[in-house]
């Protein structure tokens, strides 16, 4: 266990993370036709596009190299970044997924660009918006680097009714910023569900993840599940802290158009240019 703080020698409190991983090959089907032409990930959010979004707040905990999972297909992904540059402030780098096999085998795609450090993981199609500025990732990277574990994961409390479309933890106690689990299970069958929380499209894992994709059973689809990745390590043994996120901190998963529309007007009410405009049309006033 922990072999990337073996690997590092370093105490828990003491290191940074700097690079990430952002899986970003998904078709975008329930998001067609719109998708056909662009990424779903290229979707704006306000003024920006989601990925820049996620681009933004994986910068502001450190994060100076990020590496792109992408299909074949999503090329326009590698051009946008290419053209803004983000002023030479973060290194981008690609590497293809040809088949979707699910999201701990989009994760491996980048072991050789994680190159044994500690990395976050941050889904393309879910973003994270706060209605004060600060974002529950901050939490959990300190959580993680205070607590040596194997991976660390945003949650957020869901009504249990919809546990089925989500990833569930068991949470071991839910007292503190953060708690472990002993526990977690992908889409349970309703009255299965083992808590409220479900997982929220971050992580951060300790470099030996891949050995533990690499043991991740291969399911009916045919695709390897991080929720599955997280099981097989903690059934071993290994340790996993939660952040849940707060009051105020809003999730969007932008897969459909009903969530993407939530999450558009909440980027343009946390725009100080754009909210009053947002205001005006809620209120009826042109």
């Amino acid at each position: 266990m922990y072999a990337g703080w073996r690997c590092l020698g370093l105490p828990s409190d003491r290191f940074s993370i700097t690079k990430a991983v952002i899986p970003a090959a998904g078709h975008g089907t329930r998001l067609r036709p719109i998708t056909n032409v662009m990424p779903k990930e290229l979707l704006p959010l306000g003024v920006k596009p989601t990925l820049q979004h996620i681009v933004e707040e994986l910068h502001g905990v450190g994060v100076t190299d990020i590496i792109f999972v992408i299909s074949p297909q999503k090329g326009s992904i590698r051009e946008y970044f290419g053209s803004i540059g983000f002023g030479g402030k973060v290194r981008f780098s690609y590497v293809i997924q040809e088949v979707q096999r699910g999201l701990a085998d989009a994760v491996l795609r980048a072991e050789a660009e994680v190159a044994g450090e500690h990395f976050i993981v941050a889904l393309g199609d879910t973003v994270i918006i706060s209605e004060s500025g600060d974002l529950p990732l901050k939490r959990l990277v300190a959580a993680y680097q205070s607590n040596p574990a194997f991976a660390a994961i945003i949650v957020e409390r869901v009504p249990i009714r919809d546990s089925y479309k989500y990833g569930m933890v068991k949470p071991r106690a839910t007292t503190g910023a953060a708690f472990e689990i002993d526990g977690v299970i992908e889409k349970p069958n309703v009255g299965e569900s083992p808590s409220d929380y479900a997982i929220g499209g971050r992580y951060i894992f300790d470099p030996g993840v891949f050995d533990w994709i690499r043991r991740t059973p291969v399911g009916a689809l045919g695709e390897q599940q991080i929720t599955d990745t997280v099981r097989v390590a903690l059934e071993a043994g290994e340790r996993v802290w939660c952040v849940p996120v707060q009051e105020g901190e809003h999730r969007y998963d932008i897969g459909d158009f009903s969530v993407y529309c939530e999450a558009f007007i909440m980027a343009c009410m946390t725009d100080p240019n754009l909210s009053p405009v947002v205001q005006k049309l809620l209120r009826g006033q042109k």
